[in-house]
């Protein structure tokens, strides 16, 4: 799956599956209300808009999205449902993506936890190459800065590190706005396809706020602006 969501059985799969397919053959033939709006992230940037369902087969449904949440689909390959028919929300993988004409086909309907939406914070994901270094009586270490939020930091490294958990030091990160240094602990450290993550929990004082708060803002408006600009996008 993915660390974004975590999948769910309320009574059984085959259950559960049929119970979501019935409430979205409701929604199609005008029985039930429908308020269905997809979510995924792009960039750990939440995207977000209306669905409707066009047509319910025994395993899979068609449905009409926005174009924005289509190109998004056709990265991520799976997206969530949330509707207030749902007892939770639903997670489904994508078969079909058609950008152009703004639909898609699911299948693989299960209940999940968003655990994204459980986060304090916006976060974003950064693809500029932006160095940030960790300080602490353990040691020190550097890499390059994958994600950042107002309370969280995390980067990369080629190595394992050597750094305990819960190890509290300072964080230096060297965005374009200028250098931060803020307070950090060590939360976890997860294995990646090219060496290590380490994520860090930080604290900000009004100053570093500011500052990082500039730089998150004007790296979502950069990612929403890559949406809009994809070649498969329609122009208004």
């Amino acid at each position: 799956m993915n660390d974004l969501y975590q999948k769910l059985q309320l009574v059984g799969e085959q259950e559960d599956r049929a119970q979501i397919l019935a409430v979205l053959a409701s929604i199609q033939q005008g029985r039930l209300k429908n308020d269905i709006k997809l979510l995924n992230f792009y960039r750990e940037i939440p995207v977000s808009y209306e669905a409707g369902v066009l047509t319910v087969e025994e395993s899979d449904a068609e449905l009409q999205v926005h174009q924005v949440q289509a190109v998004v689909i056709s990265f991520e390959k799976i997206t969530v449902l949330k509707s207030s028919h749902f007892p939770r929300d639903v997670v489904a993988k994508v078969n079909y993506v058609n950008v152009e004409k703004s639909r898609i086909v699911l299948s693989n309907f299960s209940y999940a936890i968003v655990r994204a939406d459980r986060r304090m914070s916006v976060r974003v994901q950064l693809t500029d190459p932006i160095y940030a270094s960790f300080t602490s009586p353990a040691g020190n270490i550097g890499g390059r800065l994958h994600d950042m939020s107002l309370t969280g930091i995390s980067f990369n490294v080629a190595q394992e590190p050597a750094i305990p958990l819960s190890e509290k030091g300072e964080l230096a990160v060297t965005l374009p706005i200028g250098t931060i240094t803020v307070p950090a602990s060590l939360l976890k450290v997860l294995t990646i396809q090219d060496g290590y993550r380490m994520a860090f929990e930080i604290e900000v004082t009004r100053a570093t706020e500011a500052s990082i708060s500039q730089y998150l803002f004007r790296r979502q408006v950069e990612i929403i602006k890559e949406l809009k600009d994809h070649p498969g996008i329609l122009p208004d």
